[in-house]
């Protein structure tokens, strides 16, 4: 499998999930999980994109270690994908406006919890490796997104 393979298999699964969990590394060196909605955006094949807000906890983590891991499933957990990375915060607005059209109707619950559009910033994931897990095979196939294919 080459990573644009595993790139179609991952957006597939969030067309129907919306929502990967992101794991980060708090401040105090123990890890973080939380729900969010990733996009993956045309011509940024390497990345994944999701949207926060600067005052969240997330920020400090993701300033002092970029280093993150995300986890995308099927509802009945016949394929698992993990995407290691280094997440950079960006302040674009067109790419801002990119991703928030990729996302749609997905923030509901972010804009419930972040009332103040002001502070909206973009997450993006340079994705390093990935790896799709098929529990009913015990299969394990590991990409690496370093080098061409």
């Amino acid at each position: 499998m080459n990573k644009s393979e595993l790139i179609i298999i991952a957006k597939n699964i969030l067309s129907v999930s919306k929502t990967a969990v992101l794991a980060t590394t708090g401040s105090d060196q123990t890890p973080r999980m939380r729900w969010m909605s990733p996009v993956f955006l045309r011509n940024y094949e390497n990345y994944i994109y999701a949207v926060t807000s600067q005052v969240f906890n997330k920020t400090g983590d993701i300033k002092k270690n970029g280093r993150v891991q995300w986890m995308l499933q099927t509802s009945s957990l016949s394929r698992i994908i993990t995407f290691d990375g280094t997440m950079n915060m960006v302040e674009n607005v067109s790419l801002r406006a990119e991703v928030l059209e990729a996302l749609g109707s997905r923030l509901e619950t972010f804009w419930t919890i972040n009332k103040d559009p002001s502070t909206l910033i973009v997450l993006e994931t340079e994705i390093t490796s990935g790896m799709l897990f098929t529990p009913v095979k015990g299969q394990k196939e590991l990409v690496s997104f370093n080098e061409e294919s």
